[in-house]
């Protein structure tokens, strides 16, 4: 399964509801970043801490689904734009918006997520991530 692969099933897992599958891929040492437009967004560290939050994810909305809209190479990452489509659970707010997320995938593990509700910013990360991680 090449890093496209993981990234497309990814999805797929979390809108089955099947964390298993994607704490199965991840890496032991895991960094997990919320987009910064997210209220009290976080860096998660570790499978534990990123298992967590996307099980709070599926408790905290009554639906949640990310729908890939382009998933391509970004140097050695992953590209993804994607909708997220929600329905608060408590609130009953609707949610329909633009997410991209840019993943380092090494072998089938996932490393490291990066959020962005900006696109024009995760295309520029993207451009930017081989410096970034010293390559």
């Amino acid at each position: 399964m090449d890093a496209l692969d993981v990234a497309r099933e990814g999805y797929a897992a979390f809108n089955r509801g099947d964390i298993a599958w994607i704490v199965d891929h991840l890496s032991p040492d895991i960094v997990w970043e919320d987009a910064k437009e997210v209220p009290g967004s976080a860096v998660r560290v570790g499978v534990d801490q990123v298992e967590r939050y996307l099980q709070s994810l599926h408790r905290e909305w009554d639906e949640i689904r990310f729908e890939p809209e382009r998933i391509s190479p970004a140097g050695d990452d992953v590209l993804a734009w994607a909708r997220v489509i929600a329905r608060g659970r408590a609130s009953g707010v609707e949610v329909d918006a633009p997410v991209a997320h840019l993943f380092e995938i090494r072998g089938d593990r996932c490393c490291r997520v990066r959020t962005f509700f900006d696109r024009a910013e995760a295309d520029a990360s993207a451009r930017r991530a081989p410096q970034d991680s010293g390559s």
